[in-house]
């Protein structure tokens, strides 16, 4: 990617504007004691930043941990991080995809106008995910934007070390 000085001096000059707007939907996990917490929420009871229901058998400490270790270190806004993990119970209604999913309790509009969003992730060697399947990372149910890794089923070759970013379906 090359950036042109003026495109350098327009971020620096909007960077302060970015972090003056309105939060739409904040999915830090700061108020969360443990990942059970998470699965206080259902469809008779929404409450919380996110919905859970998209997991495997196993309990939610299976899936998700939330912990300091697991938060970026240079986000000062953020008190703890998740970790996932899919592992061989990780099917949901008798998928053959492993998902563990958070969904975003919101009626915000999360997917209209111009909105920033801020994905903070992080790979370690240990239990990398696989470069010979599709993993989507951080998504919408729409779709509409996703961070992916992994071959992406239907493409050419068989495996693929990349992340990438999708808007509407194609690689930016």
């Amino acid at each position: 990617m090359h950036l042109s000085l003026p495109t350098i001096y327009a971020y620096a000059t909007l960077t302060p504007l970015i972090h003056a707007g309105t939060i739409l939907w904040d999915g830090r996990f700061n108020n969360l004691t443990t990942s059970s917490d998470l699965t206080t929420w259902s469809w008779s009871n929404e409450v919380g930043p996110y919905q859970y229901y998209i997991h495997g058998s196993s309990s939610i400490t299976s899936y998700i941990n939330l912990s300091p270790t697991y938060k970026n270190p240079a986000d000062s806004g953020s008190t703890q991080g998740a970790k996932f993990t899919l592992d061989a119970t990780a099917y949901w209604n008798g998928q053959t995809m492993r998902r563990t999913e958070l969904i975003p309790q919101t009626s915000a509009a999360i997917n209209s106008g111009l909105v920033w969003y801020h994905f903070s992730i992080m790979r370690s060697d240990v239990n990398a995910p696989s470069v010979y399947r599709e993993h989507q990372i951080c998504f919408f149910e729409s779709h509409f934007t996703e961070l992916k890794a992994g071959w992406i089923s239907g493409e050419s070759g068989t495996e693929d070390a990349a992340l990438r970013w999708d808007v509407g379906g194609t690689s930016q």
